[in-house]
């Protein structure tokens, strides 16, 4: 009798032990791994710039030609709205001065460049939105980096008595003004300008016939090397 109690007993542990294994297997196979988001690719300057910098990214991600290396891009505050603007650097050549014993610049040598703008809204390409331009010039030696000028303006020789028109670039900034016609066939005078070092840039728009602009508005870029 005892023997069989024992029987007992051990079927029971069995049968306890073969049900524990079960629950744990079946739990185990319930068990889901949450979904990791992809690492984020942008650093996002600022955070009213979230918007922006979201559409900039998706472009990112999917390899968007249209995206220009060596380029800064400017995210707009508490909007859907960034811009790039790109440019070329220069190479100068170098000869060795015998007075000074070194390897120095040619300072009497100028080399083409030239860039272009554009504005992405809500994720997509839109020329119709300031800035929007091809320019083409020339950099001479300056400084560290070079001083570009301008000379001509979404393919059209730039006026050298206007001020207010041209795309000017140096180790400290990169300025850009140019006019255009609105949906209203009124002439608007916009300007850039981008501190290098900082990447903060502000940026206006004026009718020509007054001189008080009626929008202005800053915010950050960050530079794009690829």
């Amino acid at each position: 009798m005892r023997a069989c109690s024992v029987c007992i007993w051990v079927c029971f542990m069995v049968f306890v032990a073969a049900c524990a294994g079960q629950a744990a297997s079946g739990a185990k196979k319930l068990t889901r791994k949450t979904p990791q988001s992809a690492p984020s690719l942008v650093a996002c300057p600022e955070p009213e710039t979230q918007k922006a910098c979201k559409s900039y990214e998706e472009l990112v991600r999917a390899k968007d030609t249209g995206l220009p290396g060596h380029a800064y891009v400017c995210f707009r505050k508490d909007s859907d709205e960034f811009f790039v603007i790109s440019f070329t650097e220069p190479y100068f050549l170098k000869h060795w001065d015998r007075e000074l014993k070194e390897v120095v610049i040619d300072t009497e040598q100028t080399r083409p460049g030239g860039g272009f703008a554009r504005t992405y809204r809500n994720g997509v390409e839109d020329s119709s939105v300031p800035p929007s331009l091809f320019y083409r010039g020339r950099w001479s030696p300056y400084g560290e980096s070079g001083l570009f000028a301008s000379e001509k303006i979404n393919f059209k020789k730039q006026d050298e008595n206007d001020p207010e028109v041209g795309v000017s670039i140096d180790e400290n900034q990169l300025n850009v003004g140019y006019k255009y016609q609105n949906r209203f066939e009124k002439t608007i005078t916009y300007s850039l300008t981008i501190q290098r070092s900082t990447g903060r840039f502000a940026e206006s728009f004026r009718s020509e016939s007054d001189k008080v602009p009626f929008s202005d508005s800053a915010g950050r870029c960050v530079f794009r090397k690829d």
